[in-house]
């Protein structure tokens, strides 16, 4: 199924684009070492532990259960023809594991992929080392989730 992509959706992609990366900077996730001393719960005895990015966290939540419920009331959304709800809602294996390969990434490096786009811009040392990984990590990813299991469809 294809998409057209529509003025008003280039629009929607730029300010949201832009929006969010605003509130990546002035939260400061695009900070590998404020990450990871958000995620370093250790720290908490010595007062090293930051949790000032729980707002950001609570923050998205609290705007997206409003957006959802907001959506919920519309019988199609405002720059699409249909809403476009995941197909899939089971937790599985996969789903578990690679949330969890993901948060070793995240807790290793500190970086997030959102943030680690928004970082090119100003392109630190270390940068080119991570976003390759990102790609080599999921190109293996799609390669072993195209693999037949017993009891599972094969990606597409």
């Amino acid at each position: 199924m294809t998409t057209t992509t529509r003025p008003s959706n280039l629009v929607v992609a730029l300010i949201s684009g832009l929006l969010f990366g605003a509130g990546l900077y002035i939260s400061q996730m695009v900070d590998p070492l404020k990450v990871l001393r958000f995620l370093d719960f250790g720290a908490i005895p010595t007062g090293g532990w930051d949790p000032s990015l729980a707002f950001v966290i609570v923050a998205a939540i609290a705007v997206m259960f409003v957006a959802v419920r907001l959506g919920d009331t519309r019988a199609t959304p405002l720059f699409e023809d249909h809403f476009h709800h995941p197909a899939r809602k089971q937790i599985d294996a996969p789903l578990v594991v690679g949330s969890v390969l993901f948060g070793i990434g995240w807790g290793m490096s500190g970086i997030c992929p959102g943030p680690a786009l928004s970082l090119i811009a100003f392109w630190p040392s270390d940068l080119w080392l991570f976003i390759l990984f990102l790609l080599v990590g999921s190109a293996l990813g799609r390669l072993i989730m195209r693999r037949p299991v017993k009891g599972r469809a094969v990606a597409a």
